[in-house]
């Protein structure tokens, strides 16, 4: 057996320990490549069971503060207008939008997958944007939201937050409400 650690399926973003599920997002190998095949209960199954890994992971981060969300509805200036117009066309193209790590048939982060699976168990349409195709916009992102991490969830250009506040939300209702509002869910 090579001592290697094998390719990740998640195109290098998923990094494969010991244990055999991901440092990051807690997936295992077969959960990261069935995730596509999955409804949303199988998803949020996999999720609970990620939940439980990084709860039991002594070097896992604390993840039981939720951040606190900055909310703008205007662009900071930035040094590059392409960029910034890049952004804006993002934030027009839906009602919300996602800025996450993969796409949502195949989320490349395990906070990337949790949100897509509260937005689709809200049954709402959402414009997906995958941060890895644009290494720029990603950086611009990062300044425009003053939020560093993804994903960011955006509804009607305004910054929601990132996973931690988007589950909470799902968790109460509040976020299937917002959608509805906002008309990403069909009525």
């Amino acid at each position: 057996m090579p001592s290697a650690a094998p390719a990740s399926p998640c195109i290098n973003v998923c990094s494969i320990g010991p244990n055999g599920w991901c440092r990051g997002c807690y997936r295992t190998l077969n959960e990261i490549a069935g995730w596509i095949r999955l409804d949303a209960a199988g998803q949020w199954a996999v999720i609970e069971a990620a939940r439980r890994r990084r709860r039991a992971d002594p070097a896992a981060e604390d993840a039981s503060t939720p951040r606190t969300p900055y909310r703008s509805t205007r662009l900071t200036p930035m040094s590059n207008s392409a960029v910034s117009d890049r952004i804006k066309a993002h934030l027009a193209a839906a009602p919300a939008v996602l800025f996450m790590k993969g796409t949502p048939d195949f989320p490349q982060c395990g906070f990337s997958a949790q949100t897509v699976a509260a937005l689709k168990a809200c049954n709402a349409g959402f414009h997906a944007v995958n941060i890895f195709e644009d290494p720029e916009l990603r950086e611009a992102l990062k300044a425009h939201s003053n939020w560093p991490t993804y994903p960011q969830l955006y509804v009607n250009g305004e910054l929601l937050g990132g996973c931690d506040i988007a589950l909470a939300m799902y968790k109460s209702g509040e976020l299937k409400q917002l959608l509805s509002q906002a008309g990403a869910i069909a009525a």
